[in-house]
């Protein structure tokens, strides 16, 4: 269980911070709920308590797992997906909603080994992006520095 103030991860969604826990009532049923507002943006969501194992909602991780997000990015071996396009890209799609920041970098490293032999379709590099967006974001409220730092030595661990 959050307590009010605390910074949490939205899967899928970004970084934000848990404003109140209030009651609502959804369908005429009342239901505890989380306010959170993503720290980017103004944008604000109420999440029924009972369902954050759900969707997901994690607190940021430490500074250990930014190091073992660090190993994950800059890993030699790597395991390229099988399987057509549209396999491929449901699994990137379900790993790009997972919130595990360590699937993410994971899900990044794939992809960047896969466009060094071969340009990266459309729907690729949406996830390659979209991956990079929230790891990105995670990485640099941890280490306390910008998100153009972090993406430089993501892009260097990545070798790209």
């Amino acid at each position: 269980m959050f307590k009010i103030g605390d910074v949490v991860v939205y899967p899928g969604c970004g970084i934000g911070r848990i404003l109140s826990i209030e009651e609502k009532v959804i369908e005429g049923k009342t239901f505890k709920t989380y306010i959170f507002k993503l720290l980017d943006s103004e944008t604000e969501f109420f999440i029924p308590l009972d369902s954050i194992h759900r969707v997901g909602l994690r607190p940021i991780i430490s500074r250990e797992e930014v190091e073992r997000v660090y190993q994950i990015l800059a890993q030699d071996e790597v395991h390229l997906p099988n399987g057509n396009w549209n396999k491929r890209y449901k699994e990137y799609t379900e790993k790009l909603k997972s919130g595990d920041i360590f699937v993410l970098a994971t899900l990044l490293r794939e992809l960047s080994e896969i466009a060094k032999t071969k340009p990266l379709s459309f729907g690729e590099k949406k996830i390659f992006e979209r991956a990079k967006e929230l790891l990105v974001k995670e990485l640099s409220f941890c280490e306390d520095c910008t998100s153009e730092e972090i993406e430089i030595k993501v892009k260097e661990l990545l070798n790209l």
